[in-house]
């Protein structure tokens, strides 16, 4: 793609400010010399997130989202820019996420996600993990988002149906991209953030079970009540806990050791 657009990131976050601060960390170290904003929906009433930056928007909303469909619809409804970003709060995004993806993102196409993902659990990497469903490491156009009316309202799932309903209606649009291992920019993280992970309370099988919904909810009220969540007004600090870009090169050369 020519020239370096405005984009924006999309992050719906609930009850886990201590991976959100490693999210919203990745998303000031990117390298990308255009235009670029964050956009962080918080919808735990027990929480009022705070942050202060330029290029980061922190919005507390008094009441909890019906599903994370919806929520990730107001999150795309405050964006201020047109190719757009999921941006998972419990997930790690290197440095030249943004460079490398407007760099290959066809306007034409209108969608790009990458084939391949790091995957991190209990602060180990493996991989390269190559699935076809990374839809957190993907950016497309508003004008796609809009032809499809958005996501469907429902929970788990819900990402995954966007993508089929693209591919409905604009055939070819969600082929991935082959990535190089040293480009992939992508850390899928699993077990081991002390937070919950919402692909583990089932996948999509009909509309309308908002599968993740109520899980959440119960986890993290479970861990107020124990003390082991901060409530009330949360000043931000974005921070990584480990250097990602370090755990990378040292696992990739861990891998050309083995292969050779």
């Amino acid at each position: 793609m020519e020239g370096q657009p405005a984009v924006s990131c999309i992050c719906p976050t609930y009850g886990r400010f201590e991976v959100l601060e490693e999210a919203i960390y990745s998303f000031l170290q990117q390298d990308y010399a255009g235009q670029k904003e964050l956009i962080v929906l918080n919808d735990y009433t027990a929480q009022t997130l705070e942050f202060d930056h330029p290029e980061v928007r922190v919005i507390n909303c008094p009441i909890r989202f019906r599903t994370l469909g919806e929520k990730m619809n107001a999150t795309v409804a405050l964006a201020s820019h047109s190719l757009l970003f999921v941006w998972d709060d419990d997930d790690i995004y290197l440095p030249h996420r943004l460079r490398f993806s407007v760099e290959h993102f066809d306007p034409q196409q209108g969608y790009f996600r990458p084939d391949k993902a790091w995957f991190w659990q209990d602060s180990k990497l493996y991989g390269p993990e190559n699935r076809s469903l990374f839809p957190a490491g993907s950016c497309w156009s508003r004008m796609l988002f809009d032809g499809v009316r958005g996501y469907v309202a429902d929970g788990n799932g819900f990402d995954q149906i966007f993508e089929e309903e693209l591919s409905h209606r604009y055939p070819g649009c969600t082929q991935s991209y082959t990535i190089r291992p040293e480009d992939i920019y992508y850390i899928y993280r699993w077990n081991g953030t002390g937070s919950y992970h919402g692909s583990a309370y089932g996948s999509y099988t009909k509309a309308g079970e908002n599968l993740g919904h109520e899980q959440a909810g119960l986890f993290v009220q479970q861990q107020a009540m124990r003390g082991e969540i901060r409530l009330g007004h949360i000043p931000l600090q974005p921070h990584w806990n480990t250097d990602y870009r370090q755990l990378v090169n040292s696992h990739r050369a861990t891998l050309g050791e083995s292969q050779a």
